[in-house]
């Protein structure tokens, strides 16, 4: 008879041995664990206090709104001016990787001018009531041409930030009279 079939019958007459291994088997991962947890709270109390600070969630162009998140790292490792509240409604001030612990001089408040944009006075007794910081859409004689954000407001006028490359696009149509500003939602 083979080793296999002479092993079962042992366990088919003697289910204690079967539980017995099982028992073995389940103190042994037990104990692999432990040691595994234990290896990682040393690890961590080496490194010291945490400290909670902001992270980008997801990649964003200078202009746009930063998405983040909360995360733990150690003290050691947190850069002096990370941002320890959340950012809100804030604007990248330049290209953010995703993951970035971001710091105070990442963001922009949410009227604010991404770096390399143009600001351009446009009336806005067309448009709807623009706050600082609202997302607007830049449409000339008819057509969209670019999306931008309103810096300030004067009156009957509108500062509005545009990117670089729809800047001659919107100053043609100032010059036109044909400029008209829609809140992008």
């Amino acid at each position: 008879m083979s080793l296999l079939p002479r092993l079962r019958l042992l366990l088919a007459r003697r289910p204690w041995l079967y539980w017995l291994v099982v028992g073995l088997c389940a103190v042994v991962v037990w104990l692999h664990l432990s040691a595994a947890q234990t290896r990682v709270d040393t690890a961590r109390q080496r490194w010291g206090n945490t400290r909670r600070v902001w992270v980008a969630s997801a990649a964003a162009s200078a202009g746009a709104h930063v998405i983040a998140r909360a995360h733990d790292y150690p003290a050691a490792m947190v850069p002096s001016a990370a941002i320890t509240a959340a950012p809100g409604d804030a604007l990248a001030a330049h290209a953010l990787a995703a993951g970035e612990v971001l710091v105070a001089s990442d963001l922009a408040g949410p009227s604010a001018v991404p770096a390399g944009w143009v600001v351009f006075a446009v009336p806005s007794d067309g448009a709807p009531a623009l706050l600082a910081g609202n997302r607007v859409s830049v449409f000339g004689s008819g057509q969209l041409w670019c999306d931008g954000v309103v810096h300030s407001v004067h009156g009957e006028r509108a500062d509005v930030a545009v990117p670089p490359d729809c800047a001659a696009a919107v100053s043609a149509q100032l010059a036109l009279d044909a400029v008209v500003l829609a809140v992008a939602s």
